[in-house]
């Protein structure tokens, strides 16, 4: 199999501690946050039970992270905490499919770069990362809750996707504006996995988004708030349990969080580079003893936290990922249309 050269811990943290300012500083590397404004919109979709009944909710302003956390936040987190990562994930395997098979966050065949949205972490490592950054920043740094990510991916919008209903019901324009499964992803699978076909299982979008698997965050066209890849690259935890359904569902974009039971798996929302793109009221549960390499996070926080200067270790960050995001098109410039 021909997979991308997977990057080892130690690759990791040499690249980052070769940068005097990330360490000089003492400074952890912070989200790129866009302002999220107070209002209210209607929740879910009659469509499917899990979206129903589709309710009125009224939120406060919040931040959310312009990206998903990546590869190369997660290795400054580890490299802080010692943090102890899974080392076995969910990932493609042949003809398995989707098998638990070793690898973890900086050690898994189909991740090749850090500024990737860090995945094979789980509920529990999502979550270690955000009480250390906001231990570290004095932030009070969280994840989402699950009527926040909506309404942010929505960005005022009550189409089916934010960017429209797709008047192509193939949804032929979804690779503008995110990772999803298409026709490169497809070929990808095909090459690497044993002439594995996917289009059986899960459909390919007739578009080409150029990543073969998960992307360099931030490569497509972002929604009206200024969010990048809610459309797809991979799903998120956010802070909710999984109830079947929204009866009884908060209606202050609070996360409901009040039963033992829906709280064996914790809510995923948005679209990876293994489907085609979501509705964007679509919503799944996620088991939270699971470890998978299809699920990742961003953050949020309160309007009302402070704002301050960026860290010279962010600034750098931001310049790093500029340049791996020139790089990457650069390098799509240069591929045959699949």
């Amino acid at each position: 199999m021909l997979f991308p050269k997977p990057i080892s811990a130690v690759a990791l943290l040499v690249g980052l501690c070769s940068h005097g300012p990330l360490w000089a500083s003492g400074a952890p590397i912070e989200p790129d946050l866009m302002a999220i404004p107070a209002g209210e919109f209607v929740m879910g979709h009659p469509d499917k039970k899990s979206t129903s009944p589709a309710h009125v909710v009224t939120l406060k302003g919040f931040q959310m992270g312009k990206y998903e956390v990546t590869v190369k936040e997660f290795a400054q987190f580890v490299a802080a905490t010692g943090y102890k990562a899974p080392q076995v994930c969910g990932q493609m395997a042949g003809k398995e499919w989707f098998d638990v098979i070793p690898g973890s966050w900086d050690r898994k065949a189909l991740t090749s770069n850090e500024f990737e949205p860090v995945v094979c972490v789980g509920v529990a490592g999502a979550e270690a990362y955000v009480r250390w950054l906001a231990q570290v920043t004095g932030k009070p740094y969280r994840l989402p809750t699950e009527a926040e990510w909506e309404y942010a991916a929505r960005a005022g919008s009550t189409t089916r996707f934010f960017y429209g209903d797709d008047a192509n019901p193939e949804q032929s324009q979804a690779c503008r504006y995110g990772n999803v499964a298409d026709r490169r992803a497809e070929a990808a699978i095909k090459r690497d996995f044993d002439g594995l076909e996917s289009k059986g299982h899960v459909g390919v979008v007739p578009c080409d988004d150029g990543a073969d698997y998960a992307s360099v965050v931030g490569m497509y066209e972002p929604n009206a708030w200024g969010l990048h890849d809610t459309l797809g690259n991979v799903q998120e935890f956010v802070q909710d349990c999984f109830f079947e359904n929204y009866e009884g569902a908060p209606s202050d974009g609070s996360a409901r969080v009040d039963d033992a039971l829906a709280c064996k798996k914790r809510t995923l929302r948005g679209g990876t580079w293994h489907w085609p793109a979501f509705h964007s009221a679509r919503r799944g549960g996620f088991p939270v003893e699971m470890i998978g390499s299809l699920e990742g996070f961003r953050l949020v926080l309160d309007s009302a936290a402070p704002v301050t200067k960026a860290s010279p270790s962010s600034l750098a960050f931001q310049s790093e990922l500029a340049r791996a995001q020139a790089k990457e098109r650069e390098r799509r410039a240069r591929l045959s249309p699949v």
